[in-house]
């Protein structure tokens, strides 16, 4: 009897550990389960998507978007719907869908391998149960997903406890910054404001937005830092022109693929110094673009070369001329990001690109100056080293007679000049470069005939001898 008895109680604990173990394998079934699944018996007229993403432990985002019509009608309906499951003890979903406002619906998700089973309790405008088989691990957001996983969210953290029911959730199909989907929540006896937020556009954070700067609420801000921006690409050059012929067929693809491979994709969140180049002596400071105006901090600012661009506090002082990398970081709740931008560094000084070595006697030429490394022309004060040779009359330069001057421009402290030959004068060799000035050329043209009538005289007497 003892035996038995001993048999029985052995035969309890074994199935109840086998039942434990079922359950835990249910629910360790869930642990990969976030992405999109296809509903098996899809076709043309009747389709479904389960997109599922997990948000806490045994707690699960879901969201049905389904298609159902026939071939005969040559039509369809649409239905969407989201809200959150939990998981119970043998790791079974289970959620309720409210249809209008007492009904409700519902559903179980049972996950087995890559398939998820879901039974539909009660009904729906469209029928939502049958298999669903995992697709891909991302998946659009839509109304449903941002608003249901803010309902999702503590009341603490939401304001959307009992004291402010009933409320409604207004959502923006735009997108802020190409990033988040913004949800408000009204009170609707009152029509006032409760609560704003933004969603992240793949579910990964949820921000209150009521104060001056959002605060997170959930999740990470991670993927947002990762992100690019797709690039953009003008509707006219995306697709080559048609060729004529099918022996230019390879070269229009090839001319397709140099297109797609010219638009570069951008960071979603940019990070650069105010100011990419600095005269000596300036500073500048490392701004930061985050969608949804997220606030962050910048910290760890190093310099590749001191002597270039030194570090003050939060501040880049240019220091001499060249160019310096600087690294850092930016720190955001839950979050930081590392980054590297280039300074240059100039030393300020008047140029004029336009300048010409040679003008005709009466010829005018307009007079523009620029300071380099900066943007612009600036107004400068002009003037010549001879008028008999060239005057200065509204901006232009007038070739008056045969010679060289010397063309001067003033701005501020910045001081630059020009040798500009005349009619049928030429520059002296190394005049362009700016090497000599006007009485360094007189003097090396006087050197010069020295040179050419004394050792044509010493030639002279030598043979004379």
């Amino acid at each position: 009897m003892k035996a038995r008895n001993i048999f029985s109680l052995l035969l309890t604990i074994l199935l109840c550990c086998m039942t434990v173990l079922s359950f835990a394998a249910s629910k360790k079934n869930w642990q990969d389960a976030q992405g999109s699944y296809m509903w098996t018996e899809s076709s043309q007229f009747n389709n479904g998507i389960l997109n599922i993403k997990p948000l806490e432990e045994d707690i699960y985002l879901f969201e049905f978007k389904v298609v159902r019509g026939s071939e005969a009608d040559d039509s369809a309906e649409e239905f969407q719907t989201a809200g959150t499951l939990l998981l119970n003890d043998e790791g079974v979903g289970e959620a309720e869908v409210f249809v209008g406002d007492e009904e409700s619906v519902s559903l179980q998700f049972v996950l087995t391998d890559k398939t998820m089973t879901v039974t539909q309790i009660g009904e729906l405008p469209l029928e939502v149960q049958g298999d669903y088989r995992f697709n891909e691990a991302a998946f659009d957001v839509s109304e449903n997903a941002a608003v249901a996983i803010i309902e999702s969210l503590p009341a603490n953290l939401t304001s959307l406890g009992p004291a402010n029911r009933p409320y409604k959730l207004l959502y923006a199909d735009e997108t802020v910054d190409g990033w988040f989907y913004q949800v408000v929540a009204v009170h609707e006896p009152t029509n006032s404001i409760i609560a704003k937020y933004l969603v992240a556009a793949d579910l990964s954070a949820v921000y209150r937005n009521d104060a001056e700067e959002p605060g997170l609420i959930y999740g990470t801000p991670e993927n947002m830092l990762a992100a690019q921006r797709a690039p953009l690409i003008d509707d006219e050059e995306e697709t080559p022109p048609a060729v004529e012929n099918a022996e230019l067929e390879g070269d229009a693809e090839e001319e397709e693929q140099s297109l797609s491979s010219d638009a570069q994709a951008t960071p979603l969140v940019l990070i650069a110094p105010e100011q990419e180049s600095l005269r000596v002596g300036e500073s500048t400071q490392i701004i930061t673009m985050l969608p949804g105006n997220i606030g962050c901090t910048v910290a760890d600012l190093q310099s590749s070369d001191t002597a270039i661009v030194k570090i003050d506090g939060e501040r880049l002082v240019g220091v001499a001329p060249g160019m310096a990398t600087i690294k850092g970081n930016i720190h955001l709740e839950k979050g930081k990001k590392d980054f590297v931008v280039l300074v240059t560094v100039y030393e300020p000084q008047l140029e004029n690109t336009s300048m010409p070595t040679h003008i005709a006697i009466g010829e005018k030429l307009p007079l523009e100056v620029f300071v380099m490394g900066e943007e612009g022309f600036v107004q400068a004060e002009w003037s010549v080293s001879d008028e008999k040779l060239a005057v200065i009359e509204d901006g232009k330069l007038i070739g008056k007679a045969d010679g060289l001057v010397t063309v001067t421009a003033t701005y501020g402290e910045l001081t630059g000049s020009w040798y500009v030959a005349v009619g049928k004068a030429e520059l002296p060799l190394g005049a362009i470069d700016g090497e000599d000035d006007e009485d360094g050329l007189s003097w090396l043209t006087i050197i010069g005939a020295v040179v050419v009538v004394g050792g044509g005289a010493l030639w002279f007497f030598r043979r004379k001898k």
